[in-house]
């Protein structure tokens, strides 16, 4: 799930959370390969395809380094075409470079060292700034939050508070609750996860031997919402 997608449906809303541990993601939980998820918008029980994402991970060496690559593709007729590229410490997900682009959000592209997080970010209306800044230990990408939520040692009751950084809004601290175990039709036992992405009430489910992202689902108005849903199809190793 990228930054550009859940700010740009963000709604003013709030979660109680309590007893929610530190992050402490573990990318090695991961499988790699290509997924591929149907977009759906939904009116008051009405379902409507609107596209495809396609999400892919993989990992790269740079100086030395083993590195979480990910390429998130969207192309949908509601949230706009666009391309993420996420570049992450292996396998604890501490963030090293951001670039994305869309006709909704704009682009960012930003880079992470030592503590601070500099770049440049362009507005839909072509309105640029530049970014750097210092930002706390522990501070993931918003765009890596539902793989820090992958990768986690997710259980019934498992909360967690992501401390989480995006250069379109800054900092936010993005909080999720496992409340349930689900057997989703045709694919498997899923961890329910209920979450809050800044204002946004979004709902994952994950499944529990692959912890591939089986179904998410976005509340961006009273009885509207988008729903991604993992198509059966997609390569994973």
């Amino acid at each position: 799930m990228t930054r550009f997608v859940l700010f740009a449906l963000a709604i003013l809303a709030s979660t109680a959370h309590s007893q929610s541990a530190v992050p402490h993601p573990d990318a090695r939980r991961l499988r790699f390969g290509t997924d591929s998820l149907e977009v759906y918008l939904v009116r008051h029980g009405q379902r409507q395809r609107t596209g495809l994402i396609t999400d892919r991970l993989d990992t790269v060496r740079v100086k030395g380094e083993l590195r979480l690559r990910r390429v998130y593709r969207t192309m949908d007729s509601v949230l706009g075409d666009g391309i993420d590229t996420l570049v992450d410490r292996f396998p604890d997900l501490q963030p090293r470079s951001v670039f994305s682009t869309s006709k909704l959000g704009g682009s960012e592209r930003t880079t992470w060292t030592a503590g601070r997080v500099a770049g440049t970010v362009a507005l839909p209306n072509h309105v640029s700034h530049a970014i750097d800044t210092t930002i706390s230990p522990g501070t993931f990408s918003g765009s890596t939050f539902d793989l820090v939520l992958r990768s986690s040692p997710l259980a019934t009751g498992y909360a967690v508070d992501v401390p989480s950084f995006s250069g379109r809004q800054g900092v936010a601290t993005l909080t999720a609750k496992v409340t349930a175990e689900e057997a989703l039709p045709g694919s498997g036992r899923a961890w329910r996860v209920e979450a809050n992405f800044a204002g946004l009430p979004v709902t994952f489910w994950i499944d529990q031997t692959s912890r591939r992202l089986l179904q998410q689902s976005m509340t961006v108005g009273p009885g509207v919402e988008v729903v991604f849903v993992a198509m059966r199809d997609s390569s994973t190793r």
